[in-house]
């Protein structure tokens, strides 16, 4: 098993807990506790995939070449038109760590929202560890900050045809509601772009702390097989 530093600060955040705020005892336990059996009870996974790419200036859209995908948003155009490659990336934490919040609620309510909390902290972390793989993947480029549908301007609308380029439907098992929201929850979507020119990668994005290759390696979190 292959534990990543989460962040009990940050649980603590989707918890709605303040800076500073006392901290009970019993809380602070429960919290060290949940940042493990979401790890323990999880099957984080991640897939990512490079395309090269042509733009559409007139409507802010990027076309993925020899695909059906096409995303339209002034934001993303801004965001990716200096790059040389896209990168889409899926992440998700399965359904058996849904299940348990579910159980959770039946009995034990606490226990249900921080599991719920540290599982915010967790698929963002399997994001971040992605990043580190991408970055060792391609290493004669730059990645900037990751841009997921249903932000900004990039409407949730792309999902079907994302997860169905990617693959994800199948290797991930997401699936979507009619509302474009995927199934397992904690699952996430995303682009990133690759730069040859580090001053044209933005916006910036904050390198991952704590994270490594052996990491990736031992948790065989990558079911696209590039590591």
């Amino acid at each position: 098993m292959q534990y990543l530093p989460l962040e009990k600060s940050q649980v603590l955040r989707y918890l709605g807990y303040r800076r500073k705020q006392e901290l009970t005892p019993d809380i602070s336990a429960l919290v060290d506790e949940m940042i493990m059996e979401v790890q323990n009870v999880s099957n984080a996974r991640y897939l990512y995939q490079a395309y090269d790419f042509t733009l559409d200036e007139v409507n802010h859209a990027i076309h993925l070449t020899n695909t059906d995908l096409v995303l339209q948003s002034k934001q993303l155009y801004s965001h990716f038109k200096h790059a040389k490659q896209v990168v889409l990336l899926a992440a998700t934490l399965g359904i058996e760590v849904e299940r348990q919040v579910r159980l959770y609620e039946l009995s034990e309510m606490t226990k249900a929202f921080v599991l719920d909390a540290a599982c915010v902290d967790y698929i963002e972390k399997i994001c971040d560890l992605a990043e580190v793989d991408i970055d060792s993947q391609f290493t004669d480029s730059v990645l900037n900050r990751r841009f997921s549908p249903g932000y900004g301007d990039l409407s949730l609308e792309v999902q079907p045809q994302f997860l169905k380029t990617l693959g994800a439907d199948r290797q991930l098992g997401l699936t979507l509601t009619e509302n474009y929201l995927m199934i397992p929850r904690k699952s996430v979507t995303a682009i990133l772009g690759l730069f040859e020119d580090d001053k044209l990668a933005r916006p910036r994005r904050k390198p991952p702390q704590n994270l490594t290759m052996d990491m990736v390696r031992n948790g065989n979190f990558n079911v696209s097989g590039l590591t």
